[in-house]
């Protein structure tokens, strides 16, 4: 017996205008997560930095999951090609800084 697609799923039962809503209020707390990650990372004690942290990885998660339904969305195949062009993009730009870096030193 075939699973049905838990983001069709998502989608069929709350609709899409709920789960844009949904992405872009997890995005937000996204935001907020890595303000406070970089405000924390050199000024607290580590027991409060771990929270901050687990926050951040939490918050991560439901954005990478939001994201996922998303794709489903808009369409997941085209946005993977977008997504691999912009990460090779970005790789060739990492290696030419690197080779820019080696060159002068």
């Amino acid at each position: 017996m075939k699973k049905d697609n838990p983001y069709k799923i998502l989608l069929d039962t709350f609709g899409e205008e709920i789960q844009l809503q949904f992405a872009i209020e997890e995005m937000g707390e996204l935001l907020q997560a890595i303000c406070k990650y970089k405000r924390k990372h050199n000024s607290c004690d580590k027991e409060e930095f771990e929270k901050v942290k687990s926050n951040l990885q939490e918050e991560i998660a439901d954005v990478m999951f939001c994201c996922e339904e998303l794709a489903y969305m808009f369409g997941q195949s085209e946005i993977e090609k977008i997504k691999n062009m912009k990460r090779d993009r970005s790789l060739k730009r990492a290696a030419k800084k690197n080779t820019e870096l080696t060159e002068k030193n």
